[in-house]
């Protein structure tokens, strides 16, 4: 459970579950010493403990960007980290310290005519204070030099114009055995450029030093390492397999071209002549040209490669040389993360992490000439080095995604916890996490529970009948099912929320759903912008997930198909009727490198992996009916489904009841809106007042309310009431648990409570706000005797309120969530599960135009 709080005047509430999705970029970071990782989630900053025993998910998300965060990278420092620096869409960089165990904003930079593309972050040490230096680079090709200190003062050192190309990626670290400082510069060129200066305080200021070709595309990712730091007085390698000496800094490149290479800076020895082999006019078909006659010269020696020199004034001369070139993606290389240093007394593994939009990672180790590859089936390519001691670099392993609902690969290519762990984030948003385990000598990587969330806006949420899990339905195409994980460890009841279910993957962005079905548990209609309405049956594999993971029998496990796939060029749910339909799809397996792969019907021990979402976890679909969507809604205990469609003409501005028996249309259309319905809700509560009404609310700025005639068949409702209380759209209605009010939310920043006095419903109360109410839902605490409303805003905030039975017309704040632990962006959807975590407390759960969803547990 989250250990977010938010305390009101009268009640506080405590956060359960953050679903969120990592950006489609390389604005990540891991931290090794303890694991925790950052991550961009479109303007907000995702905190994740990814070496968590209990796998608690996202644990806090921080606001203050006005854009997508596009960069993010902690600071390289030699002792704990507690400092990471982002940047957005807007060309503003933010700097976050750890503070006692809670992330602060210290600083915002600004100054970039376009988005921040690039950033790093280094500590020194200007005068006996912990400074830190901080390039940003942005789509304005320019360079910009900052330091700040602990206090958050900053200064702006330098600017440097790159005469038209963009950074896409920024590296500094220490020249070998100097304090001076290096600046490699990767972007929409093929060349890396290399800046140095002195780290004196007063003669901090970058000048360009060289550079470096061999690439023949776009540099999009670079990583600087120096395995032996000059203070270390360790063996004269990290490795048996590779010769380097102490001081000396290895570079990994990785670019659009396919291909990693690696390049050696040393210091020069005093006196010592090298040839200059600065850096001339060409494309890179002269460099293979050189390359061509070099190998053809050296027979069956070893190739050398001239070294590239360079000075820096008052501090000496130093080369750099072209050390490998590493074959193994098929796609540009995303990502590139050399092996952290564990303490800055021991030596760095001379390891390499590389990701590529060919939907792998690669793990990278050199082994001296001659040695025996191990027998490995995840070996790769490799590439010869050009150093004094021939080496020979290959892939150890090759972790992947094994589908092609993910087109565009994998980014960030991070180190977890004491390099014993590996992540990367896809396309879809979704972390992957593979962790060394087993004895010594039998060692192999694990994927491992990760986590996940929706890549655009959340347009609803809806618990099932008994509030035991929740459906959402985003933009981003996807309908996910989010439920406890429930299960004993250490002797200790743990439960935390995981998504474990994607019953639809669709073509269109969703805009509604809705559990239907007497139990309203196992089914569900959803609605998009294709003009098709789609019914969704649980099938046997989700029912076992649930018992297996939640503890929850549903029950008739054995009348439901096995699973649900999506024939090649289909659009539809196919229903995979037997284990023996699902044997062939998937065949039975004990190798763990299989259990990721996409159609796997087997029920695991722990939520399932990103693969097995995409491939094993949908409901197959039912029915369809053509018009196209905006809302629907589920009757309480009748077999109706009500839908409505978007319209700009009163014809079209119809609701439309359908039986879910036999799918078939009942009922007359029901008329009266001018403009698209916004919301449809059927009233819950006793018998008496169980589906008597439909409220619905539209764009035309009125509400209108339906009542059931039971003189007629299923289906028939008649008007009932209607008025125009707002002044612009109203977004959202709800109805009262026991139906004795209702609430309608618009943007006229008002939320008005209807009463039903005598035959008439009036308005019994009028809420104010500051910004315009996007949503609304409401509850009743039976141990307080009160009614809980809560309220979602423009602006990602949340306001509840109570009121007694009694008093409808008198609503008190209970407490407000504000963007700390609530959302950056319009809540979209809000609701109140139906079972109450205690007679005092409600769970509410929450989604926005931030792409997140939440649950809430708030007391009275």
């Amino acid at each position: 459970m989250a250990s977010s709080h938010a305390e009101g005047p009268a009640g506080h509430a405590e956060q359960v579950y953050i679903s969120a999705a990592c950006s489609r970029n390389n604005a990540t970071a891991a931290r090794p010493h303890d694991g925790l990782v950052a991550f961009a989630s479109g303007r907000l900053i995702a905190l994740w403990k990814s070496a968590d025993e209990n796998h608690a998910g996202v644990c806090r998300t921080l606001p203050g960007h006005g854009g997508d965060v596009t960069a993010l990278k902690f600071a390289r420092t030699e002792g704990k980290n507690d400092c990471f620096v982002s940047g957005d869409a807007t060309g503003v960089a933010r700097i976050w310290l750890e503070r006692d165990g809670e992330w602060v904003h210290l600083v915002t930079l600004t100054g970039h005519a376009g988005s921040i593309s690039a950033l790093d972050v280094f500590e020194l040490d200007l005068d006996g204070h912990k400074t830190y230096l901080i390039v940003t680079g942005g789509s304005d090709a320019m360079l910009r030099v900052w330091t700040v200190s602990q206090s958050g003062e900053a200064n702006l050192r330098q600017t440097v114009e790159l005469k038209g190309k963009i950074p896409l990626e920024l590296a500094v670290t220490r020249l070998p055995s100097s304090t001076s400082l290096v600046l490699a510069v990767g972007g929409t060129e093929t060349r890396i450029q290399l800046y140095t200066s002195r780290a004196d305080g007063a003669e901090l200021e970058f000048r360009r030093s060289l550079s470096l070709e061999g690439h023949t595309d776009w540099v999009r990712c670079l990583s600087f390492t120096t395995p032996i730091p000059t203070d270390v007085a360790a063996a004269p390698s990290t490795s048996t397999a590779y010769d380097i000496a102490p001081g000396e800094i290895l570079l990994a490149s990785g670019s659009q071209d396919n291909y990693i290479r690696l390049w050696r800076l040393s210091r020069r020895p005093d006196g010592s002549s090298m040839p200059s082999t600065a850096t001339k006019g060409g494309d890179g078909l002269d460099a293979l040209d050189e390359l061509e006659e070099a190998l053809a010269a050296a027979g069956d020696e070893e190739l050398r490669v001239k070294a590239h020199d360079f000075s820096v004034a008052g501090d000496g001369e130093y080369s750099c040389t072209s050390e490998a070139v590493l074959l193994g993606h098929d796609a540009w290389v995303t990502g590139l993360n050399w092996a952290p240093r564990l303490s800055p007394s021991s030596p760095a593994p001379v390891q390499l992490l590389s990701a590529s939009a060919d939907r792998s990672m690669i793990f990278w180790e050199p082994l001296a000439s001659g040695s025996v590859l191990p027998v490995n089936p995840s070996l790769g390519s490799h590439a010869t080095s050009s150093t004094a001691s021939a080496t020979v670099w290959t892939s150890l392993r090759r972790f992947g995604e094994f589908t092609s609902s993910t087109n565009l690969g994998f980014f960030g290519a991070l180190w977890g916890l004491d390099g014993k762990t590996v992540l990367a984030n896809g396309w879809g948003g979704s972390w992957h996490v593979w962790k060394l385990e087993g004895a010594e000598g039998m060692e192999d990587w694990v994927p491992q529970v990760a986590v996940s969330g929706h890549l655009g806006t959340v347009k609803q949420v809806a618990w099932e009948g008994e509030g035991e899990y929740l459906l959402s339905a985003s933009n981003d195409m996807s309908a996910r099912l989010h439920a406890p994980w429930r299960r004993q460890a250490n002797g200790k009841e743990i439960e935390t929320w995981h998504e474990l279910g994607r019953p639809q993957i669709h073509g269109y962005p969703l805009a509604s759903v809705a559990f239907t079905s007497p139990a309203k548990r196992l089914q569900f209609v959803s609605g998009a912008d294709e003009k098709i309405v789609r019914v969704f049956d649980a099938p046997r594999l989700w029912l076992r997930t649930l018992k297996t993971l939640s503890g929850l029998d549903l029950g008739d496990e054995e009348e439901r198909p096995m699973a649900a796939n999506v024939p090649p060029l289909g659009l539809s749910n196919r229903a995979i009727a037997s284990p023996a339909e699902a044997e062939k799809l998937a065949p039975a397996s004990s190798d763990p490198f299989e259990e990721v792969f996409p159609v796997n019907f087997a029920v695991s021990e722990h939520p399932p992996l990103e693969e097995q979402l995409l491939g094993s976890t949908l409901w197959p679909e039912l029915y369809g009916h053509a018009f196209e969507l905006v809302s629907v809604a589920s009757a309480h205990s009748l077999p109706l489904v009500a839908s409505a469609c978007k319209a700009t003409a009163p014809e079209h501005a119809v609701i439309r009841l359908f039986s879910t028996e036999t799918w078939q249309p009942v009922g007359a259309v029901l008329g009266g809106h001018a403009l698209t319905i916004t919301k449809l809700a059927f009233s819950p509560g006793a018998e008496n007042v169980r589906d008597r009404w439909l409220l619905s609310v539209s764009r035309d700025r009125t509400f209108r309310l339906y009542e059931r005639d039971d003189s007629q068949s299923l289906g028939f409702y008649r008007p009932a009431g209607d008025a125009k209380p707002h002044a612009r759209i109203v977004w959202d209605a709800c109805w009262a648990s026991d139906s004795s009010f209702f609430a309608t939310a618009s943007r006229d920043k008002t939320v008005k409570v209807w009463a039903q006095r005598e035959a008439s419903w009036s308005c019994a109360a009028t809420l104010r706000f500051d910004e315009a109410a996007t949503s609304v839902a409401a509850t009743f605490l039976p141990g307080k005797a009160l009614h809980l409303l809560a309220v979602g805003l423009e602006n990602g905030h949340i306001h509840c309120f109570i009121a007694a039975s009694t008093s409808l017309d008198t609503w008190t704040p209970l407490l407000q969530l504000n963007s700390s632990v609530a959302h950056t962006l319009a809540v979209t959807t809000l609701s109140f599960s139906p079972k109450l975590p205690s007679p005092s407390n409600a769970r509410l759960a929450t989604g926005s135009e931030d792409h997140t969803v939440r649950i809430f547990d708030i007391a009275a």
